[in-house]
């Protein structure tokens, strides 16, 4: 969301941020399934997701939300952390000209807004969805997510009800439920999340 004033965040460049660093999240899914020896429909089974998606996905043609990549992670026997390069760990305090992106292959944006810190049970990510994006349905099997609508407009899909949310609204939701995500707006969206448990583990180290 953009204020009248330049402020410091507005300074930031891709190349401090990582913002436009990509992984290329079909072609890891892919190489990860084919290794496997996996179908899509046996990956789809797994992951709770359907096959038609994940097709889509490997080809590039579909938007994976952090949760279906978690979900779909856990498929393949490994985690988040196979399809995204977290930032390096804050400390308590997110400076605005400092801010720490996913490096992740998606047109939405994620800005990570939670620290690392003991016993992590919640995270916190600002997301800036472009117009005529969709994130698939998902759920969780425990945890809570609320989003806080901060520019734009939100069409969100709750458990069969549709709901539209526009600036300064808001939904607190049981992750049991199944929801989605578009914005069919003309305008980009920006929200931010925060839930139960924390998506974004620490990346595990190699050391045994």
């Amino acid at each position: 969301m953009r204020q009248a004033g330049k402020t410091k965040a507005d300074k930031a460049t891709p190349e401090k941020t990582g913002r436009h660093v990509r992984r290329s999240i079909g072609g890891l899914l892919k190489a990860k399934r084919l290794e496997q020896g996996l179908t899509l429909q046996e990956l789809a089974q797994r992951a709770e997701l359907s096959a038609a998606f994940l097709s889509q996905a490997e080809r590039g043609k579909a938007t994976p939300s952090i949760v279906s990549l978690i979900n779909i992670a856990r498929a393949l026997d490994t985690d988040i952390h196979y399809f995204i390069s977290p930032p390096a760990a804050a400390t308590l305090v997110s400076r605005a000209d400092e801010p720490r992106y996913l490096e992740l292959d998606s047109p939405v944006q994620y800005r990570v807004m939670n620290a690392n810190i003991p016993n992590q049970r919640l995270g916190a990510l600002l997301m800036t969805v472009p117009p005529g994006i969709e994130l698939p349905a998902v759920h969780r099997d425990e945890g809570e997510d609320l989003f806080f609508i901060l520019s734009g407009e939100i069409e969100l899909d709750i458990d069969g009800k549709h709901f539209t949310l526009g600036a300064g609204d808001s939904t607190h939701i049981n992750t049991q439920l199944d929801h989605s995500m578009r914005n069919s707006g003309s305008e980009e969206a920006t929200l931010l999340w925060v839930g139960t448990p924390a998506l974004l583990p620490p990346e595990r180290s190699d050391e045994s």
